[in-house]
């Protein structure tokens, strides 16, 4: 008995419904600090994007919001199978990131398919002029990279001032 079912779980597992390596894990576990390590380290020394040089620039920290974003927009790229910087709805990442909530003054987005790890899609970004100009971008100070199945997606962003608080008057009676 115990061969039958293994032969029906090895007939399933392999014949029926084959796992390709992006299906083990939906999204995978990133390590954010190795990440904004990586980035900085590159924004620390400058770099050339294209033929242009790229001064060093400050650095970034990691934003939540854009995580969300950016692993919102993984995922969709997955279940429909595209790849675009736009939504399958035709939204750009500020329409996308203001429906969210995040008050931007300057956005950003990198975006991969198919590495297996961070470096490798920051190699790829970094031989990208556009993309490498993204990460050297001095106007951003906030990022997030998310991974789900074979997709890589980067947000950047700077948020507008927070504006202060106005006090309306209250009217005497």
């Amino acid at each position: 008995m115990k061969i039958i079912l293994s032969i029906i779980v090895f007939i399933y597992a392999v014949i029926i419904h084959p796992v390709s390596d992006y299906e083990v894990s939906y999204s995978f576990d990133i390590d954010k600090e190795e990440i904004i390590n990586e980035v900085n380290k590159l924004r620390a020394k400058g770099c050339y994007c294209g033929n242009d040089y790229q001064q060093p620039v400050g650095p970034v920290k990691w934003n939540q919001t854009l995580y969300d974003s950016a692993m919102s927009h993984a995922r969709e790229m997955s279940k429909y199978n595209f790849f675009s910087h736009y939504s399958r709805s035709g939204k750009n990442l500020g329409q996308r990131l203001t429906k969210i909530g995040y008050p931007w003054k300057v956005v950003g987005e990198n975006i991969a398919e198919g590495q297996r790890k961070f470096s490798q899609a920051m190699d790829d970004w970094i031989e990208s002029e556009t993309h490498c100009k993204m990460l050297m971008d001095k106007r951003v100070d906030e990022m997030a990279v998310a991974r789900y199945k074979k997709y890589w997606v980067q947000h950047f962003g700077k948020q507008l001032p927070k504006q202060p608080q106005r006090y309306k008057k209250r009217s005497s009676n």
